[in-house]
């Protein structure tokens, strides 16, 4: 094993300038602990997080917002000394953005409500005043019996809902008894490389129909606008977006109501009463340019043609907050990491590369692209209507065909599940990497318990690389309030942000990928995916069968006891 001789160097507040040191096949302790000072005495994570939420604002995939966050990115991360700072581009769709958006009920009380509009759903031009009804159908059918009775109504979308707040805990950390369990292996959850099950593909599709077919009546029976229900209460709205594809986004204007204000409008129609609303929302479409962009910038590695080790988070968020811990937290860790790297002048093996991803919010979208274009490809669907889903929605296609540069990546970790401290990872049943994470969490034993867990978590950006064979991770993190208050929300902004959590996922993170960079071989990797045989297939229809056969009997059972 090569074992450079250790240069001497001093770490200051007045200068931060060290030597540049070569690679070695085992960790500096003189680097781990620069690493460790330049992220906890020198951090900049927070004035990162601060620009991105701040100044910049919501970033809506291929928004003004986005495109400027993407510039600011490029920049910042070129301006630390990192080479190759650049945009990916993609296809993506129709940009958007909102400026104003009012409501307020008229009849049959006076009050300001609040809503929000959804993504890629038009202006009113001007104030609009219409009665609210309630559209009960689930079916082309049940539609059919509202033909000829919408023609300048607001139409409700959504079930009322009961209140679900008293059975929600607000904010919390893993204790160590939840992080001992996560240890132990789940036999029964599925193969994070499986295709998803026959009756959740089904289910889909019909979903999907019907919502075209709704969409096409609405627009045919010259509705004024949609109203939806967070699914949320308590006060936050969750709002996400329509479809962003051009010729496919909603046909009126819709809003997002917090879940109390919807049940209220509920109630007024249960009562006989004919709710009167006046609602007015200025947006705008960019259609000049359907691309949207990736962030990337480097510090190369050594030798002509080196390995690669990837770090990333998505920059993307939606609009009704600025995006702070979904997901610029994880944006400035990844930024902060790399410029711990570049500021201690560490020079790595393999080539340190950064990826800021777009089209997360909207099904991974930009990291799908990024590794169709650099790792691996797979046939397009022959069906149009499977081409407009995310690849993560649908079921793989074959033969999966990789590119050169498949072999040279060692690990992708990805950032993404808020603001709170890196308390471990999930190996994505790769079992074979825990030892090397074991030593490595074990430089910063003090700040992180280092759990290590072989089950998987899914829908984050990860899931792109690990569907092609690569070794590609999320960490454990403290959930605090992201998935009971922040998550898709309105108040999601700076903040919610932990600054002393931010700085140790930060100093965590690069002391992983300082490791990975040097490490003598690249990770071990799973078996590749393959295509399921004629009996696997069978076995998932008839598994799928079940599913659906049980969920009849459970819904004749609830009705049964109903009566």
């Amino acid at each position: 094993m090569l074992k450079l001789k250790k240069l001497p160097y001093a770490l200051t507040l007045s200068s931060l300038l060290l030597p540049s040191v070569l690679w070695a096949a085992k960790a500096e302790p003189e680097l781990v602990n620069a690493i460790r000072d330049q992220g906890l005495n020198h951090s900049q994570v927070m004035q990162t997080l601060q620009h991105l939420t701040d100044d910049i604002g919501p970033r809506l995939t291929n928004s003004p917002q986005m495109r400027e966050a993407n510039r600011w990115t490029m920049e910042q991360l070129k301006s630390w000394g990192l080479a190759n700072s650049h945009l990916e581009a993609y296809e993506f769709g129709r940009g958007w953005t909102y400026s104003h958006a009012s409501i307020d009920l008229l009849s049959p009380r006076k009050t300001t409500l609040f809503g929000i509009p959804l993504a890629w759903t038009p202006g009113t031009s001007g104030t609009v005043e219409a009665e609210v009804v309630y559209l009960d159908a689930v079916t082309e059918a049940e539609l059919q019996q509202y033909k000829g009775k919408l023609k300048g109504k607001v139409v409700m979308l959504n079930e009322p809902v009961e209140s679900t707040e008293p059975r929600r805990e607000m904010s919390k950390r893993y204790s160590a008894a939840e992080l001992s369990e996560m240890k132990n292996f789940d036999l029964k959850a599925p193969d994070s490389n499986a295709s998803p099950a026959e009756d959740s593909i089904a289910q889909r599709r019909k979903m999907r129909q019907f919502n075209q077919a709704r969409e096409a009546f609405l627009k045919a029976e010259q509705v004024r606008g949609a109203l939806f229900r967070s699914f949320w209460d308590g006060g936050p709205i969750v709002v996400q977006g329509q479809n962003h594809r051009v010729g496919k986004t909603f046909p009126v204007p819709a809003l997002m109501l917090g879940a109390e204000q919807y049940n209220l409008l509920a109630r007024m129609l249960e009562r006989g009463e004919t709710p009167k609303i006046a609602f007015n929302v200025e947006a705008k479409f960019y259609d000049e340019d359907v691309n949207a962009h990736n962030t990337i910038a480097e510090i190369p590695g050594a030798g002509d043609k080196p390995e690669i080790v990837m770090l990333g988070a998505h920059l993307d968020s939606w609009h009704g907050a600025t995006g702070g811990v979904d997901n610029a937290a994880g944006v400035a860790i990844t930024m902060e990491a790399m410029r711990i790297l570049k500021a201690i002048n560490f020079q790595p093996k393999r080539t340190i590369r950064i990826a800021l991803w777009s089209g997360e919010e909207e099904g991974l979208l930009g990291s799908a692209a990024y590794v169709e274009q650099h790792f691996a490809t797979r046939p397009k669907p022959t069906d149009p209507k499977e081409r407009e889903q995310s690849s993560w929605m649908r079921p793989p296609s074959w033969p999966l065909t990789t590119l050169p540069e498949h072999e040279l990546l060692s690990v992708y970790f990805n950032v993404d599940n808020g603001s709170g401290k890196l308390r471990g990872i999930y190996t994505q049943g790769n079992a074979a990497v825990r030892a090397s994470f074991a030593d490595w969490f074990g430089q910063v034993g003090d700040l992180s318990e280092g759990t290590i867990t072989n089950n998987s978590t899914g829908s984050t950006d990860h899931v792109s690389f690990d569907k092609v064979g690569l070794p590609a991770f999320q960490f454990i993190q403290d959930p605090l309030d992201y998935f009971t208050r922040l998550h898709h929300t309105h108040v999601d902004s700076y903040d919610h942000a932990v600054p002393e959590d931010m700085k140790q996922a930060a100093v965590v993170l690069a002391t992983l990928v300082y490791n990975a960079s040097i490490a003598d071989a690249r990770l071990p990797r799973k078996p590749m995916p393959t295509e399921a045989s004629a009996t696997e297939k069978a076995q998932q229809k008839e598994l799928a069968e079940k599913r659906r056969r049980s969920k009849e009997r459970k819904a004749l059972s609830d009705l049964s006891g109903a009566n």
